[in-house]
């Protein structure tokens, strides 16, 4: 899980032991509180990602980059998939093809 993201960017924090989310807060400078899936990336033979369930309970999924945090609205990405058929994606598609994605700088 990535701490450093919930450190950085998210307070009235409170963690999940669940596979769906890890951690539930407050965007920093927001007041709507959300569910984040904040698991690493894993690998899968030749490329690295996430699987994420279409049942997920999680409102925002996180990427990062060397230098900010992306975060994807969970049912957005699962809309997309489903309406273009996709198995996988690239992140760079989502965040140019998807309406609600915020990208953090890092500290």
């Amino acid at each position: 899980m990535n701490i450093e993201f919930v450190n950085q960017c998210l307070s009235n924090i409170k963690w999940n032991n669940n596979d769906q989310w890890q951690v539930e807060g407050l965007l920093k400078h927001s007041n709507q509180y959300l569910k984040f899936d904040i698991r690493f990336l894993k690998d899968f033979k030749d490329k690295k990602g996430k699987l994420i369930d279409s049942r997920s309970q999680a409102d925002k999924v996180l990427f990062e980059d060397n230098d900010s945090w992306i975060l994807i609205d969970t049912q957005e990405l699962i809309k997309y998939m489903k309406d273009h058929s996709l198995k996988e994606i690239k992140l760079e598609e989502l965040i140019k093809n998807i309406d609600w994605n915020i990208i953090l700088p890092k500290k």
